[in-house]
């Protein structure tokens, strides 16, 4: 967050430092169109919206838009004057429909820089873009009226926990998301067996997490959530954890 911040107060200086030097003349009082930046975008039969998004415009006219808690928020909008801008998607967070209308954080990375610039002119439309990368998906994040749209490219994940062939390797495993809060990614297994106390999250062998039940924490095997409800191979029955998309064996 502090870096958040940092960032933030510096790239508003340097833009103002580049608005300072500009010499262009202003535009007439009259000339000006209207800022759209889409929130929500569907693509493979799935819905993504940008949640905590702030975006930070600077130009003939400095502005700043918020996303808000409402959930039936599909865009921001507002007038601006035309002229020469640059833009900065400070802060934002990408959610997915789970299917049932609730929208679920899934990790994802701006791939592209943060500051775009653009020019908006009298009654124009002008579209700038940001391109996020998340697992199993690639989102492009379209602004003179400023108008930003919204793509989605599908890719397939790196890995898939509890399969089969969940794509490791030996010697590795494919935590779920809602126990890293990182993306897929294969991991180097421990060496604490099941039931043994462990320190770290990373001690326990595969499919398997250092969790206090109460009696100190032990590595402790993990289930998949479609299993919830049934015996483990490994004893006890799967029960819900902390994140939907994995249950722990318990007694």
């Amino acid at each position: 967050m502090r870096r958040d911040r940092i960032f933030h107060v510096v790239a508003a200086t340097w833009l103002a430092a580049l608005a300072s030097c500009d010499t262009t003349p202003p535009p007439p009082a009259d000339a000006a169109g209207t800022i759209s930046f889409p929130l929500v975008t569907e693509t493979g039969g799935h819905r993504y919206r940008l949640r905590n998004a702030a975006l930070s415009i600077s130009g003939p006219q400095f502005l700043q838009l918020f996303s808000t808690d409402d959930p039936a928020e599909t865009a921001l909008s507002a007038p601006l004057a035309t002229g020469n801008y640059f833009a900065i998607l400070f802060s934002w967070s990408l959610e997915q429909d789970d299917g049932t209308g609730a929208f679920r954080p899934v990790p994802a990375t701006l791939v592209s820089g943060p500051v775009a610039s653009f020019t908006v002119f009298n009654g124009a439309t002008t579209t700038i873009g940001y391109r996020f990368q998340t697992d199993g998906v690639v989102v492009t994040v379209g602004a003179g009226q400023l108008r930003v749209t919204i793509a989605v490219d599908e890719i397939a994940p790196v890995c898939m926990p509890f399969a089969d062939d969940d794509g490791c390797g030996a010697g590795a495993w494919c935590p779920p998301t809602g126990l890293t809060s990182m993306p897929r990614a294969c991991l180097a297994a421990g060496g604490v067996a099941l039931g043994d106390p462990c320190v770290g999250p990373i001690d326990c062998v595969a499919y398997a997490a250092c969790i206090d039940a109460g009696a100190g924490p032990v590595c402790t095997a993990l289930c998949p959530s479609s299993a919830l409800g049934s015996p483990c191979a490994t004893g006890g029955t799967c029960q819900l954890a902390a994140a939907d998309d994995h249950g722990i064996c318990t007694p």
